[in-house]
């Protein structure tokens, strides 16, 4: 799906995810370090199947990718995504590490949950690593709590994360959170 209108913060834009920004995607989520956490492979291990996958990001039916750039040059900084079902929105998001501690995951969680709430959407949902001590702290921020236990896979490798679901109920919130 495609945003009807960009989400915007104090430092970032939000768009549509478009085909000519598969090169930075496909550094960010395959880098060893700044991927650890994803179910997407590292770089070596991206095979015809997974781009085939990446190539049909731009316009998915079941949800919307987006970019992140700073406003001040248009400089991508990181992905996210958000997948609508019966009122409940499951996210995910990655920011680029030269850009890790600014604070600019906190903007493109904000943006997110601004954006379902006026949607009307009723909760969030995000499965973050039970390692991934740095996301759990911003889903925390925004008052996530755990929903459920999962497991997830890195695709074409056998690594296995444990996992919680993180859920936010929406209904009563503030909109500008």
């Amino acid at each position: 799906m495609l945003l009807i209108k960009n989400l915007e913060t104090s430092r970032l834009t939000l768009r549509s995810w478009r085909k000519s920004d598969k090169d930075f995607t496909l550094s960010l989520w395959g880098d060893r370090e700044n991927g650890k956490y994803m179910s997407d492979p590292v770089r070596e291990n991206m095979d015809e199947a997974y781009l085939k996958c990446v190539d049909e990001m731009e316009d998915n039916p079941e949800g919307y990718y987006l970019l992140a750039e700073r406003k001040a040059d248009a400089m991508p900084v990181g992905t996210c995504c958000i997948f609508p079902e019966n009122g409940n929105y499951d996210i995910g998001y990655c920011v680029a590490k030269e850009y890790w501690r600014e604070g600019l995951g906190t903007e493109m969680v904000d943006a997110i949950l601004r954006w379902v709430k006026a949607k009307g959407g009723k909760s969030v949902t995000g499965e973050v690593a039970d390692g991934n001590l740095p996301s759990i702290a911003l889903l925390r921020k925004f008052g996530f709590t755990e929903d459920r236990k999962t497991r997830y896979k890195k695709w074409g490798e056998e690594t296995y994360f444990d996992a919680h679901y993180y859920k936010l109920n929406l209904d009563g919130l503030p909109i500008s959170l």
